[in-house]
């Protein structure tokens, strides 16, 4: 390529306006907004409540599944053994088959907790990414706000 003078001059201006701009775009500045603030941090705070719910519903689950499935373990083995001659041995089986049962009972309750700790949870954290995630925010007015934040209560 044959590049003039004049043509170096425009490459060089346009590289200088480029890099101009570019810096002006990297300095927008921060949404300072009190109640936008505000909100997200509480945003954050409920989402991490909402975590903590989740999680404990998730281990109710797990507890009521293993309790099921120890449950299931020993009437299998206990199966064989049980004497139909006998009506205490009937007894007690039955007492363990009524265990189970009450066990089953409550998979469906846990599954359907879990189920809406977790639905509310994406919930809150689609809420947070959607308002705040990716915006920066003045670390100071930050720290000021939570410092003095209340929050409504999680529902």
């Amino acid at each position: 390529m044959n590049w003039s003078i004049a043509g170096w001059r425009a490459a060089l201006l346009g590289s200088v306006v480029i890099a101009i701009c570019g810096s002006a775009e990297a300095q927008v500045p921060l949404p300072n907004e009190p109640a936008e603030i505000s909100a997200c941090l509480c945003l954050q705070q409920a989402s991490s409540a909402l975590a903590a719910r989740k999680d404990a519903k998730g281990q109710a689950l797990a507890a009521v599944d293993r309790q099921l499935a120890d449950l299931d373990s020993q009437l299998a083995s206990e199966r064989p053994r049980v004497d139909v001659n006998n009506s205490e041995s009937v007894s007690r089986y039955k007492a363990l088959l009524s265990r189970r049962d009450a066990a089953f009972g409550q998979i469906a309750p846990a599954q359907s907790d879990a189920a809406q700790a977790v639905a509310r949870y994406n919930a809150s954290v689609d809420e947070y990414n959607r308002r705040c995630a990716g915006h920066p925010f003045d670390p100071v007015m930050v720290a000021n706000i939570q410092a003095h934040l209340v929050c409504p209560a999680v529902q």
